[in-house]
């Protein structure tokens, strides 16, 4: 290998937690190594298990020459550029930043040779390589040699699921969760819905070639539809982490993913609407490839009221995953002074128009993700050519536009459906104190949960039972019981399990979700702390597993402890692992031969799981008042609703 050529020239894989990076030069990779006094915090703070068998010599050898270690290459490809080792630096050197100039000179993991033992022994009877990959071939994605080699499918095959199913064997379950994604190799599948009386309702077959599970696996949402098979079948099926790594090696792969959900999400969306119905499929086909498809990330403007009368302000905007908020700018009551008034929150389904004039006072707007969010735009004259063509549409938007000026101020607080506003404009609205504090509650996120630990404070006694119960079951307490109060209800400091969990980018799968819907703390897990990062609401926590080891109660203080606190009533029955059936996912790749030591942990994140695996959550159970209760977001809101109107009128 050769420093001639640029870091910031070579790819950057395996850091989506860290869009922002820039790589060190040459000059200045060698300024640092310089600096290095060679004191080994760094291997010492990092939390890969790995870290243990490599010296900071070592490590500044392969970052400067060609002089590599195996075992440092290993612990290069298993950094997770946490940033752990910054900030334990006595001469302030960005260990990370040289670690990720040590990566790019390896280069990309899957461009070395794997071993397909562990596949062939799998294979279906008369299966061999060279079929497994002519059928991965065959798949949209796939099938260019040039843009993914045969090594790249290799690597997602040994880290993949090989599996033979009978007809009736079902791979996707509606309103599940799941992030895998399913290619079909052989055999036919049904897909169903839920009729309105529980049945299953065929929409559409699969065959050989095709997929199932992409929109799951881009968006963390809940399984749409059920997925069965209807002969004896073959698929690969994927894990989140690896079809991940795919589409960073292979940007195309998730291009194609992104357009395609893009197109279809917007097309069910379209034919929903009811400002919509009446049109023709091929004009919504026609619709829905005109419109463009943007991502915004948590507080980015979708555009603001500074904007008037430019092109991002005349487009109609429809969101496909996420939650924006509407506001504008006003005077406060000092001279001077300017506050934000929200208008209205808008979510999964519904739409927008900035410039024209939906809120019916002709003043500017300003729109804002409160999470990630997935928005189709379509043109202004996109959607005159439509209006022009189907007069019913052109009266119904009119129509809209009506609601809005009549609902205008109704909707400074308002989170819900539009018909339930427009039950209730004529309702005296809560005190503006109230109402600010029902915004912070969505912008304090309780309105992406869908579990949320709330406490009427009209019967908490302050007794702390409930944390002292979720530590006796877990060893640590996952919640705080003081959170966001709003009238008398206060919101928990717990595991919100979001829609769309920002904290579940772990390389390592580390942390994962059920098919329920529980996040959880995998086995994985070394503690980096890059979930507990991202997790915008600090629900996430780390422990030291050596400070956890020094500060163990003895028996003694155990027995002691039972006589002074009791058993408590958060004790429920804990199902067998063979009923649980929930397998911890590992890493991507597997190594052995290492020594029991290279899998010693150092650190572990902690986070509330919703007592997963028993037959009821301690904090709740232990409260001997019923104060703790779990909801979920919808009826949370309209209760808060309520009491606030209650409480306040």
């Amino acid at each position: 290998m050769s420093m001639q050529q640029k870091p910031s020239a070579l790819p950057l894989i395996g850091v989506l937690h860290r869009s922002n990076i820039v790589p060190l030069t040459e000059s200045e990779v060698r300024f640092e190594i310089d600096m290095c006094i060679g004191c080994d915090r760094c291997m010492r703070a990092c939390p890969l298990p790995l870290s243990s068998q490599v010296n900071i010599a070592d490590l500044n050898l392969a970052t400067i020459s060609d002089e590599i270690a195996p075992h440092v290459v290993r612990f290069t490809q298993e950094c997770v550029m946490c940033g752990s080792c910054v900030p334990v630096c006595p001469v302030n050197n960005h260990r990370d930043l040289l670690m990720l100039s040590l990566k790019q000179r390896l280069g990309i993991a899957w461009d070395r040779h794997v071993d397909m033992a562990r596949v062939l022994e799998y294979l279906p009877s008369g299966w061999d390589l060279a079929r497994l990959l002519a059928r991965l071939r065959e798949q949209p994605m796939f099938v260019n040699p040039h843009q993914v080699p045969d090594n790249y499918l290799k690597h997602m095959l040994v880290s993949s699921k090989l599996l033979t199913l009978v007809p009736g064997s079902p791979i996707i379950q509606e309103r599940t969760y799941g992030r895998e994604i399913y290619f079909i190799l052989d055999g036919r599948f049904v897909i169903s819905t839920l009729g309105p009386h529980g049945e299953d309702m065929p929409v559409a077959m699969l065959g050989r070639g095709e997929f199932a599970g992409e929109r799951g696996m881009l968006t963390g949402q809940q399984r749409g539809a059920t997925v069965r098979a209807r002969t004896a079948a073959t698929v690969l099926e994927v894990p989140e982490q690896v079809i991940q790594r795919m589409m960073e090696v292979v940007p195309s792969v998730r291009d194609y993913f992104e357009s395609l959900n893009d197109i279809r999400s917007i097309e069910a969306i379209l034919q929903r609407m009811s400002l919509f119905q009446g049109v023709a499929k091929p004009d919504l086909h026609w619709l829905a490839g005109k419109m463009q498809f943007r991502t915004y990330e948590r507080n980015a403007q979708l555009f603001t009221a500074s904007e008037q009368h430019q092109p991002a302000r005349e487009t109609l905007h429809i969101i496909l995953d996420g939650f924006v908020k509407v506001a504008r700018v006003a005077s406060g009551t000092i001279p001077g002074e300017m506050h934000e008034r929200i208008i209205a929150y808008r979510q999964h389904g519904d739409y927008f128009a900035g410039g024209l004039d939906m809120l019916g006072d002709g003043k500017a707007v300003t729109a804002t993700a409160i999470n990630r969010v997935r928005v189709a735009e379509m043109k202004r004259e996109d959607l005159l050519i439509i209006l022009s063509r189907y007069p019913e549409v052109n009266q119904r938007f009119l129509h809209r536009l009506q609601e809005y000026r009549v609902m205008a101020d109704a909707a400074q607080t308002f989170i819900g459906s539009r018909d339930l506003l427009q039950r209730t404009t004529s309702q005296v609205l809560a005190e503006a104190g109230a109402r600010a504090g029902l915004r912070a509650l969505v912008g304090g996120g309780v309105v992406e949960g869908t579990e949320v630990l709330v406490i009427d404070l009209d019967k908490c006694v302050h007794c702390d039972k409930c944390e002292e119960a979720c530590e006796r079951r877990h060893g640590h307490s996952r919640m705080n019981r003081k959170g966001m109060v709003i009238g008398n209800i206060s919101v928990a400091t717990a595991c919100r399990h979001c829609q769309d969990p920002v904290c579940l980018l772990c390389s390592r799968a580390g942390i994962a979700r059920m098919s329920s819907g529980e996040v959880y703390i995998t086995e994985s897990c070394i503690g980096c702390g890059i979930c507990a990062e991202r997790c915008p609401y600090d629900n996430i926590s780390i422990i030291s597993l050596e400070e956890e080891k020094d500060s163990t109660p003895s028996t003694w203080s155990r027995f002691m402890r039972f006589f002074t606190q009791g058993m408590g009533k958060e004790y429920g029955k804990r199902q067998l692992p063979m009923v649980n059936q929930m397998a911890a996912p590992g890493p991507l790749a597997s190594h052995d031969g290492h020594g029991a030591i290279a899998e010693i942990r150092k650190k572990l994140a902690i986070k509330c799981d919703l007592c997963a695996g028993y037959s009821n959550q301690a904090c709740v159970q232990a409260c001997p008042t019923g104060a703790a209760f779990r909801v979920q977001p919808t009826q949370f809101f309209g209760t808060t609703e309520d009491i606030l109107q209650q409480r306040t009128s």
